[in-house]
């Protein structure tokens, strides 16, 4: 008898259990499984890296015989040291919507710039921009013609 009133409480408990009211973590109920996720207050939230923007100055050279644009202030999206691995890069951003220039610098490093202009207040929402859009751009930075 004893055995089977521990057996009636363990079956209760069971189903009580499954049967839970409790609201999860997108503000439905365990019996609301598989429906719209309506009307909950979480959103996506979007991280931007934190500090500040890093700012480099270099010094630029010609780059397969072609100067780089004459303007002083550059967002780069991507940093290499082989020449193929920048083109490369260049082709995926050019997928993302952007226009591109590799830039040299006078240490051989090659920059994926993704805006070269004399505005630094543009090219610093440039670089906000892309933080907050896309996370796969997280480092990008701005290079300062010396």
């Amino acid at each position: 008898m004893r055995k089977l009133s521990y057996l009636l409480l363990a079956f209760t408990i069971l189903t009580a259990s499954c049967n839970s009211t409790k609201t999860s973590l997108f503000g439905k109920s365990g019996r609301d499984k598989g429906k719209d996720i309506e009307g909950t207050s979480i959103k996506p939230t979007i991280l931007m890296p934190a500090g500040p923007i890093r700012e480099v100055e270099e010094k630029l050279v010609a780059n397969e015989n072609r100067e780089p644009s004459p303007q002083k202030y550059f967002v780069i999206i991507g940093s290499f040291k082989d020449p193929a691995n920048a083109k490369e890069h260049q082709a995926l951003v050019l997928k993302d919507g952007f226009t591109s220039e590799i830039l040299k610098n006078d240490e051989g490093l090659y920059r994926v710039s993704v805006m070269a202009t004399d505005d630094i207040t543009a090219a610093r929402n440039e670089v906000k921009r892309i933080w907050a859009k896309f996370r796969e751009y997280s480092d990008t930075w701005m290079l300062i013609r010396k």
